[in-house]
This record gives structure tokens, sequence and C-alpha cells, in this order.
């Protein structure tokens, strides 16, 4: 049996869509949007500055305080914790070393915090340029999110100055539910849909209720891949490095994520380091 065509799908399971989430500054309400998020089967983003972390190892009542470091581990489980800086700078402001020292010492701190390499980034305020991107390469920062939107933000054309598809409370295009609908009703849509703010900012609304009807919708969904910023990043690194056989019999995963391919209409997942073989 000889294969006629072999294909890698953009997302796990040949889903079509991709959702991820962005929010900053580790504020205690972040609370409120993991619960949530757990209950429905979304997963997080959330951007830290280990500076402004309470140190007291007490929980704080004021749902606008920054999070405890005690805490940390058990709130954001399951999803991800990213840099967000050490003090929240405008970065293209910094000299060189400082912005080092902001970048490095925040994402040293995050790890040992959570007991994981802390990969991504969200910019303070959305300001970078050139020399702090450049800064970036080096530090071990795989994607680092901006403040600006795309229709279509994945792949971005630089990692480290990546769009989102709009902030959470947005409707120059629709608001958040409409947009999402908009993309998975269309046959064609692929892509990811990506979805940036506070978790503050619905206190500061008086719209709490906002959580579940502007992130609800997006839930539940058979033919959209869930995700981390990290993981949407890790998941298209594994895709890339697949290796397909010439004569398209077999298939070598070396990455450390399992990879999905479609080989003569038959979806197939690779594992982590197996070769498989295609015509079976």
């Amino acid at each position: 049996m000889t294969m006629n065509t072999v294909s890698i799908p953009s997302y796990p399971g040949g889903k079509r869509i991709a959702v991820t989430f962005s929010f900053d500054d580790g504020v205690e309400c972040d609370r409120r949007i993991v619960e949530a998020f757990n209950k429905w089967g979304l997963k997080g983003t959330f951007n830290l500055n280990s500076g402004s972390l309470k140190r007291s190892g007490s929980q704080q009542t004021d749902e606008y305080a920054t999070l405890d470091a005690a805490f940390v581990a058990d709130r954001y489980a399951g999803h991800e914790v990213a840099v967000h800086t050490v003090s929240h700078p405008h970065l293209p402001q910094l000299s060189p070393d400082a912005i080092v020292a902001e970048v490095w010492e925040d994402r040293c701190a995050l790890e040992d915090l959570v007991g994981y390499p802390v990969r991504g980034m969200a910019y303070p305020f959305g300001t970078y340029n050139a020399d702090v991107v450049n800064i970036l390469r080096t530090l071990g920062i795989r994607y680092a999110r901006t403040t600006e939107n795309a229709e279509f933000p994945f792949p971005p054309a630089e990692p480290l100055a990546w769009p989102s598809t709009m902030h959470m409370y947005d409707i120059s295009h629709g608001d958040v539910p409409t947009r999402f609908a908009r993309l998975l009703d269309d046959p064609r849509g692929s892509n990811v849909f990506f979805v940036w703010g506070h978790a503050y900012e619905f206190g500061r609304r008086d719209d709490w209720a906002g959580i579940e009807r502007l992130f609800k919708p997006l839930s539940g969904h058979k033919d959209v891949f869930y995700c981390t910023n990290i993981e949407l990043f890790d998941y298209d690194d594994a895709r890339k490095r697949l290796v397909v056989a010439a004569n398209r019999q077999t298939v070598f995963n070396p990455s450390a994520t399992a990879v999905s391919v479609v080989a003569d209409g038959r979806l197939i997942d690779v594992m982590p380091g197996e070769t498989r073989d295609l015509r079976l």
C-alpha cells in the first residue's frame, strides 16, 4: 500500500481552530477566571510581575491586590505562568542591562514558584522596539505578546512581537462571542482566536458576569484546540519537526509532543519519539 497524500494539520486531532487567552498583572481576582476556565475546559496564560507579588504567605482579601507568591503555583495549575517583567516598566526606555534584569529576574523568580521553565511573555504597557526584541532572543523567551491586534494572529511573523485577535472588551468588529462565532461558523475558517485582558477590568466595569458572557460561548466545541500560549507554540514547533518519509509510508516524530497527521484521509496520532507506519 502506497500513501498518496500525507498532511500535517495545524492543530492536534485535526482541529481547525485554536483558542487561547492572555491575562496580565497577577491579581487576586484572576481566581474568578481560573475557576470559570477550569469548569468550562478553557486554558489561559497569566503574565506576572514577580516584584509586585505579596510575600506574606497569606491569602489576600482585596480582589484587586496582587497575588501572594505562596499561592501562585496552585492558583494557576493547569494553565501557564509567563513573564511580565519584575516591575512593569516601559522596556524601550531602559538600558540594555536593565531590560535583561527585568526579564531574566522575573523569569527566574516565576520558575522558582511554579517549578517549570517559563518561556512566554507579555510586554508591560504593550511597548517594545527592535532593540528589546533582539535582547529577548538571548533570554530564552519563545514568544512575547503585544497589545496589537490582527485578524489572523498565528503564526506570527515575529514571535517576539505577537499580536492577539482582540482585547476582551474590544467591540470594534464585534464582541468576543460574535467574532469567535464568525470564525467557527466559517467551514474554511482555520486560525487562532486569541483574547487578552486583565481580570480586574471586569470589576472596574462592575461586570463580573462578563466572564461568562464573553468567554463561556468559546468553550465546548469539538473542532477547537484549547491551549495556553506556550502549548500553541510547542505544538507548532513539534509539527514542523515531524519527518515524513520520501515514500510517504512512515513518519518520525522527534519531539516530546504527540502530533496528528492525515494519511489518505485517516487521522493518525504519532507519539513522541515514535516512527509510525502509515500503511497500518
